[in-house]
């Protein structure tokens, strides 16, 4: 049964790039200026580009072969996990361990 457009990691992928570039161009205005504003907004075009670079990432993946896959243990990483967030890398289990890494704890 053919997925729909919704389910498709790809095209749900290409539509979230397209998003995020669409937002980084709106941004750019913002960015040229002095002041906490142009801080805010180079802080938040950073945030953006790192999503971009994510989106990018997991297209490669689908390229591959080794969309879905944790590129921490090599397991299956959750459907409803891939669905929340359709540029996630890692799974369940081994986000939790790069996050208590990152806290130091």
């Amino acid at each position: 049964m053919p997925q729909s457009n919704r389910e498709n990691p790809r095209i749900v992928l290409q539509q979230l790039r397209a998003e995020l570039e669409a937002d980084l161009r709106a941004l750019k205005p913002t960015l040229v200026g002095n002041g906490h504003v142009a801080d805010n907004a180079g802080v938040l075009a950073q945030q953006i580009e790192h999503d971009i670079h994510r989106v990018d990432a997991a297209l490669e993946r689908i390229h591959t072969g080794l969309y879905g896959y944790c590129i921490g243990c090599g397991e299956e990483i959750e459907m409803n996990h891939l669905r929340a967030d359709p540029a996630v890398d890692l799974c369940v289990s081994c986000g939790a361990k790069v996050k208590r890494l990152a806290q130091g704890t």
